[in-house]
């Protein structure tokens, strides 16, 4: 007896168990509001979930009766979705539109709840009355079955497409189809004609105030047949985008200058970013810019760049500026720089180089100085006095090379340079002579030797000028 009470003890404890493991993890409960209603009213319930679990759930909530019924929420929310805490009940009214329904009686709509993290599924059967069919058209219940389509990221500077699909269900014309169109970028209502079973798409293109804030926002399809609402509102999630754009918008042209005015504009008041125009090296030296640009390069072009911020403003003017007549004024002074120079340069070029230079023990110890003299102007240069110095621990050979001329004086000093001169009676026009002299050093000259430059004084054009030739660096 005692081990029957025991093996009847166990069967009831897992009889308990298995009701506890296999308990539903959600229930749903429909409280009739209104079921009894016309052919044009809404049945209107409340529709308690009660959540089993010790998690939160989300449950979604749906019918799959349509066209013939439709479900809805006020305001109007696409999916309908209801959150309940763990162990706890929640509810949410729902609407039931009959939307085919063609006699009065009795009808069951099976409203769908899910849950949304596990799958699981009820179905709850809910019956509504129908008590008069009067505002039916031709006998039938006026369904469109529609369908929208429209970006979901719009740009408010640009035509925004929309496209309403629009499907008569009854062999009866609609004359009187009002679409409606709402949000808080675009709002129109469009009257239009649906024939038998007809199937039409309503292409639109529409324009948003192209300063529009960025945002989300919701744009609602209805329609209407008259006065009376036949398809509730579709909605649709739209995003407006930021923008900042750069126009020109005006050219001003003028002697070597041109002026150019720009707009930066953005629909969000407190932008921040940069702007850019196409520009070139040679006209960005001679470019200004209100506000100050700086200059950047990429993919191998240059640019005109703008930090934007705006401030309260969408937008903001620039101008830039390419004046070209600092270029002018410098050609110009260059042009005369160079006509002075060629008018007051001297006619006379005297150029000094070494020649023969020997060595012994690491230093200089002998090597020929010639000084070329060359008139590059257009008339005889005349009575020319040459004078070259030569440093007192050098000593100049009076032997000069043949075909050359001979120096007019050497005056030495013990202590002083030693001076050579030449007198040159005349060189004409393009014609050049060569002087040259030998300097030689008892002592090797160690780390290099430097000549002073070599003087002249000269008559041309009956005046008296003076020339100097190059200083002379020769490395040891």
């Amino acid at each position: 007896m005692l081990k029957k009470t025991r093996y009847a003890s166990l069967f009831l404890f897992m009889l308990l168990f298995a009701t506890i493991a296999y308990a539903e993890p959600f229930d749903v409960n429909a409280v009739p509001i209104k079921d009894a209603i016309g052919i044009e009213e809404d049945a209107k319930y409340r529709l308690e979930i009660k959540n089993n679990l010790d998690i939160r759930q989300e449950f979604r909530i749906y019918t799959l009766d349509y066209p013939f019924w439709d479900i809805r929420t006020e305001p109007i929310v696409n999916p309908i979705l209801l959150e309940v805490r763990p162990q706890s009940n929640a509810s949410i009214e729902i609407f039931l539109d009959p939307l085919h329904v063609t006699q009065a009686g009795a009808y069951i709509v099976n409203v769908n709840v899910k849950a949304e993290s596990t799958g699981q599924m009820l179905s709850v059967p809910i019956e509504v009355g129908i008590k008069s069919i009067e505002p039916l058209i031709g006998g039938y219940v006026p369904t469109v079955i529609t369908s929208v389509s429209i970006p979901e990221k719009i740009d408010p500077r640009e035509e925004i497409p929309i496209k309403i699909n629009l499907n008569n269900q009854n062999p009866i014309n609609y004359d009187d189809l009002i679409i409606k169109i709402e949000s808080d970028v675009i709002n129109d209502a469009i009257s239009y004609k649906l024939g038998p079973r007809e199937e039409k798409v309503l292409a639109l293109a529409k324009k948003a105030d192209p300063f529009t804030k960025p945002q989300k926002d919701k744009l609602s399809v209805t329609v209407f047949k008259g006065e009376r609402l036949i398809v509730n509102p579709i909605v649709k999630q739209v995003e407006i985008l930021e923008y900042g754009s750069l126009e020109q918008t005006a050219t001003k042209k003028g002697f070597l200058r041109t002026k150019k005015e720009f707009l930066f504009s953005s629909n969000n008041e407190n932008y921040i970013g940069q702007a850019k125009a196409e520009t070139t090296f040679f006209k960005a030296l001679f470019t200004s810019t209100s506000p100050r640009a700086k200059t950047v390069v990429e993919g191998g072009k240059r640019y005109l760049a703008w930090d934007i911020e705006l401030q309260g403003a969408n937008t903001l003017k620039i101008t830039v500026t390419e004046n070209l007549l600092p270029l002018l004024v410098i050609i110009i002074l260059i042009i005369v720089l160079v006509v002075l120079y060629y008018l007051f340069r001297s006619p006379l070029v005297i150029v000094k180089e070494a020649k023969n230079i020997h060595k012994r023990d690491g230093g200089i110890s002998e090597m020929r100085v010639v000084l070329h003299i060359r008139n590059r102007g257009s008339v005889p240069v005349k009575n020319i006095d040459i004078t070259e110095r030569v440093a007192h621990l050098m000593h100049v050979e009076r032997d000069v090379s043949i075909g050359t001329m001979h120096p007019e004086k050497i005056l030495r000093h013990e202590n002083r340079d030693t001076i050579v001169k030449w007198i040159v009676e005349s060189v004409e026009p393009h014609e050049e002579r060569v002087l040259t002299y030998t300097i030689k050093s008892t002592l090797p000259i160690l780390g290099g030797l430097t000549l002073p430059a070599a003087g002249a004084k000269f008559h041309y054009n009956e005046k008296v000028f003076v020339a100097s030739s190059n200083r002379l660096n020769v490395e040891a």
